[in-house]
């Protein structure tokens, strides 16, 4: 199993961190990395996998966007919330490992009066274990 997962989506500029995610269940973080420090906003997600498979799996879930140094300058630390739909396809039957990622992830502001659509693309590297099989919960 994974210890733990990047992603990289270059065309919004976020790089994000994952726990194991050909498990069940399983969280990650999203920041954005083309930003002032003051405006690094942090994503934080929880995700199902609906269902896997030997090329693709299928997963959603919640997360809740921060920004931690708004919040030191007696800002809100909670930007919105977001529900993500997403793939992690495995274009490479011999390395698995490398993955390509496409997510629908709508956006809601914390007033809930506002948001966005967004979708992302980017490149996943699963880091596992010398030796370890992918499998999972």
């Amino acid at each position: 199993m994974a210890q733990v997962a990047v992603t990289y989506f270059p065309f919004q500029s976020v790089l994000g961190v994952a726990s194991d995610t050909d498990r069940r269940l399983w969280g990650g973080v999203n920041a954005e990395t083309n930003a002032f420090l003051s405006n690094v906003n942090l994503e934080w997600h929880g995700m199902a996998n609906l269902k896997k498979g030997e090329g693709v799996n299928y997963y959603a879930g919640f997360g809740v966007n921060t920004n931690p140094l708004a919040a030191v300058n007696s800002l809100p630390l909670v930007n919105g919330y977001s529900f993500t739909v997403g793939a992690r396809i495995k274009p490479l039957g011999n390395s698995r490992n490398v993955q390509v990622v496409f997510e629908l992830a709508p956006y809601a502001n914390a007033h809930l009066d506002g948001g966005t659509i967004r979708t992302l693309l980017g490149l996943v590297y699963n880091f596992r274990r010398r030796g370890e099989a992918i499998g999972g919960l």
